[in-house]
């Protein structure tokens, strides 16, 4: 028990950062009027690292993704 309080205040896992990325990813696309373009290259994004510019991803954009997966990956 100690260790998983210790590990949570530490910060979420590599995995479910991966998991809330793929979760922010397609809440994104299936709820905001993404052009098709932009979904792609989100798409082809490793859900392992964090968001990123890109072609059709601005930097604005690659930030909110990010910190909306931060937060989702962060809830209990």
């Amino acid at each position: 028990m100690a260790r998983r309080k210790a590990a949570r205040a530490v910060g979420p896992s590599d995995e479910s950062l991966r998991i809330a990325r793929t979760i922010t990813y397609y809440q994104t696309c299936l709820d905001a009027a993404v052009p098709h373009e932009t979904a792609r290259e989100l798409w082809a994004h490793d859900m392992n690292r964090p968001f990123a510019a890109g072609v059709h991803v601005s930097a604005a954009m690659a930030r909110a993704l990010e910190l909306r997966a931060r937060q989702e990956a962060a809830q209990p």
